[in-house]
Formats: C-alpha cells, structure tokens, sequence
C-alpha cells in the first residue's frame, strides 16, 4: 500500500508544481486503457490456472454492483436529487475502481498468479455492468444525445478484447515466441505506476462541502456496504484463502475513476462525479486495509 500511496502521491505533486496537467490524464488513460492494461490482463490469464471455480466472481461481481445500485436509487430518491446528480449518484455508489486501483492492490497483496481472478471481477463483472446497466442510467438521468449501444461498447473495450485473445491463445495451446512475450511483458509492467499517476493527477477536491450528504451515502455503500456482502457472498458460495480475499479487495474499491468520462459523455453531473472518486479513493486507502485486516483475524 506505502508504494501505491507515493506513486499517487508523485501524480498529484506533479500536478501541483506544474509538471504535468490534468489534461495530460487522457494521454495517459488513452495509453493504459489501449496498450498496457490489455498487455498485463493477456499476461496475467495466459500465466494463469483457469478452471471453473472463477465463474463464481464475476457473478458475485454483478450481484454487489445491482445490489448497491439498489440502495443507492432508494436512498436517492429520499435525497431530491436532480436527475443528473441522481444518475451520477448511481454510478458512483455501484461501480468500483475494480481495474485501475484493484489490479495493482491484488498484484501487491495476492501476488501475479492471482490477479486473474481480479480480471475475470473486473472484467466480467465490473465492465459488463458498466457497459450494459451503467450506460443505460446514465443515458437516462443525462442531458447529452449519447444513444447506448452495448454490444459494441463491451466489444470493442481493449482490456476485454486482451482477456477474450488471451482465452483462445491458452484455450488453443498456441506458444509465443519469446519476443512477444518479452514485448506484452514491458507494456503490462508499466501498467501500474501509470495508473497510479493517473489517479494522482485526477484527484481534485472542490465541490466536496456541496455534495456533502450524497457523498457520504456513497462511502457508506462503496466502502463498508460492498464489502460486508461480498464477505458474505464469499462466504456462502465457499469460497476462501485468496479467492474470497480478492473478492472483498475488489469490492471495497473506491469509486470508478473512468465514470467521469461516463459522465461526459452522457451529461451527468460533472462537478459531483470528481468529488465523489476523490473521497472515496482517499478514504479507502484507510478502509481496504481494515477490511483485509479483519477478513485474516476471523478466517
């Protein structure tokens, strides 16, 4: 976590001095989003033991993201907010920073030979929520003309595009020859501390006290609702060891860095959005660790 934490850290001091500019987190998102992420997701599954038992996460995955999403439309509605606070609202408080802040905290924690079941979280969870249920709520809260076409958004994601490649390569027993290998290796060991700049450089707190009620509510369901279920999802599906650890890691993330672009897009409110992923990201890096911690004491 001390690692992650400086590499956040170096992101947003650069910002502060001027080295780098907020505008320069598209550069960045562009260059992980299409090269290295991909690079270290085809990595991770074509290393990786792939059996059965990871089509419980995704479906776990999906449960706690439509569950919170569930709490947040009812609590919302006791909020009067207006509509593209409420849609906004939802993402936040249903969509976690599974990929850009889960993979580097299961790498630290769980180690490579694990990271594949944050994927398949993210990836056939996180993402194919995003993408389907996500894109229709904020087409329907949002003020823009964005019209919602889901197969071609799940598709065409380069990360999901990395896993399905990586699943046919390894389903075929192809080998690689070893500069390829050596290549996908480079771009997925920059993967990490790019996202870290990227999060440091996105952080921003202003319109904090505005949102205040609305965000807390979004803690509440992001940072201790989500977990709690996914303990007890684990749980009941027997699940255990790393498995059940990275199945609580990855629901404890803070809110989805990438909603903002959602947001955008779609016309949410983007001044609530930013304010929302700063103070959950910061307040779990005070919560992910209590919720390990606690997971190891009871297990």
């Amino acid at each position: 976590m001390l690692s992650i934490l400086i590499l956040i850290s170096i992101g947003f001091i650069s910002k502060r001095v001027g080295l780098l500019e907020k505008a320069h987190t598209l550069i960045l998102n562009n260059i992980i989003i299409y090269l290295t992420m991909p690079a270290l997701i085809f990595r991770a599954v074509f290393e990786s033991r792939i059996s059965l038992s990871l089509l419980k996460i995704p479906l776990v995955a999906l449960a706690i993201a439509a569950l919170s999403m569930g709490v947040a439309y009812i609590v919302g509605r006791f909020l009067h907010l207006k509509r593209p606070t409420f849609g906004a609202f939802l993402l936040v408080a249903a969509i976690g920073n599974t990929g850009y802040l889960g993979y580097p905290l299961t790498l630290q924690l769980f180690g490579i030979g694990n990271l594949v079941k944050a994927v398949f979280y993210d990836l056939s969870g996180t993402v194919v929520f995003t993408f389907t249920i996500g894109l229709l709520v904020a087409q329907r809260y949002g003020q823009g003309n964005g019209k919602v076409n889901i197969i071609k958004e799940v598709f065409t994601f380069p990360p999901l595009i990395g896993l399905l490649v990586a699943l046919v390569v390894k389903g075929l027993g192809i080998g690689l020859p070893n500069f390829l290998t050596d290549t996908i290796g480079f771009l997925a060991g920059a993967t990490i501390p790019l996202v870290m700049l990227t999060i440091g450089l996105s952080l921003e707190l202003t319109e904090v006290r505005t949102y205040a009620l609305a965000i807390a509510v979004v803690v509440l369901i992001k940072l201790v609702v989500a977990p709690i279920v996914a303990m007890l999802g684990g749980n009941i599906l027997g699940m255990s060891g790393s498995d059940l650890g990275i199945m609580v890691l990855e629901a404890s993330m803070p809110s989805f860095l990438l909603s903002l672009v959602v947001g955008l897009r779609y016309g949410l409110d983007t001044d609530f959005l930013p304010a929302a992923i700063v103070v959950t990201t910061m307040l779990s890096m005070i919560t992910i660790p209590v919720w390990q911690y606690l997971l190891k004491a009871i297990s």
